[in-house]
């Protein structure tokens, strides 16, 4: 039986993991290139050094793994990238799986490791307003982390409120608003806190919802899949019959210009992760501990995919704009 406990955020649940793992300043965890920083940002709050993989450009995942491991290695990160599986193989040290693209039925993932992490901010496969989790299947760790959870508190009335307005922004249509930032950004999380009651007594209903909207999901997956195919336009393949990511990656040529166009056509277009560690750039990828040129294939993904939305509210009509817009693109070279 495995044991589930709530953040305030996916991030605070990382956290709180590798806080229970023992995991101090000083020490190195495996990360994939070609994430998010939000990812990153816990082992920069402790004092961890991350050790970013390379991914495979077919599949996405990590695939130096192992040689990164060394006698200060403590953990490793699996991501599963816009909900696409990751293969999580027996290694020396425990394995977390980052499923903040994962949602309920869509994938197998989540169940290998030691823990896991899950996400219910916006743009994540289950949309609670914010909010995090911690599954957890290692005993011992398990027994750690429920202990070390009395400390956490119930966050103020006012994360409710901010939780409450994220969920209102969620109800504007996505393509109206192609190319804004819609995120509201909030101070420094508080890692000491619990997920909001907001966020609590809405997640059910959303896992439920996210649930019944697998067929509708896996319908837009298949019409784009079978358009881009029918225009000969290059995109990710399924990871299994009745698998529904989170996002379709295609690659594309003058990945700032596709994006700008696409905002301007009213194609939903994902452009992240636009840097290995999204968005950092410059001397804040220096700081997050990547050093250019080290992940290759990484840096090529961030400059050659985009990505296509693959939830409900996604219309026939949104579908055929974005394919037509695709086989533009096609006709000019973009892709």
């Amino acid at each position: 039986m495995s044991t589930v406990l709530y953040y305030d955020r996916g991030r605070v649940a990382l956290h709180a993991i590798l806080r229970a793992l023992h995991v101090s300043a000083g020490d190195e965890v495996v990360v994939p290139a070609y994430t998010c920083a939000a990812m990153i940002e816990p082992l920069l709050r402790i004092g961890i050094t991350p050790v970013y993989a390379d991914i495979d450009r077919a599949t996405l995942s990590p695939v130096t793994v192992a040689e990164h491991i060394t006698p200060r290695t403590r953990a490793v990160i699996v991501q599963h990238t816009f909900g696409y599986p990751a293969p999580v193989v027996p290694l020396p040290v425990p394995v977390i799986e980052d499923c903040t693209h994962i949602g309920p039925g869509s994938a197998e993932a989540g169940t290998r490791g030691v823990a896991a992490f899950h996400s219910y901010g916006w743009g994540k496969p289950v949309f609670a307003g914010t909010g995090g989790s911690a599954v957890v299947h290692d005993p011992a760790l398990a027994a750690e982390m429920q202990t070390r959870y009395a400390m956490y508190t119930t966050p103020p009335a006012t994360r409710d409120l901010m939780t409450a307005a994220l969920i209102a922004a969620d109800a504007v249509p996505r393509r109206l608003l192609c190319g804004k930032s819609t995120v509201i950004r909030f101070a420094n999380t508080d890692y000491g806190w619990r997920m909001c009651r907001t966020a609590q007594l809405r997640l059910p209903g959303r896992m439920a919802a996210a649930r019944r909207d697998l067929g509708v999901r896996r319908k837009i997956l298949t019409a784009y899949e079978r358009g881009l195919d029918r225009i000969g336009v290059r995109h990710h393949p399924r990871p299994g019959p009745d698998a529904v990511p989170l996002r379709l990656p295609v690659r594309v040529f003058g990945k700032d210009s596709v994006l700008r166009e696409a905002a301007e056509c009213g194609v939903e277009l994902g452009g992240w992760f636009r840097t290995p560690v999204h968005p950092l750039a410059g001397d804040d990828l220096a700081t997050a501990h990547y050093a250019k040129g080290s992940c290759p294939n990484a840096e090529w993904a961030a400059n050659h995919l985009v990505t296509l939305p693959i939830r409900f509210g996604v219309r026939p009509a949104d579908v055929q704009r974005a394919l037509r817009f695709f086989e533009r693109l096609k006709a000019r070279g973009h892709v």
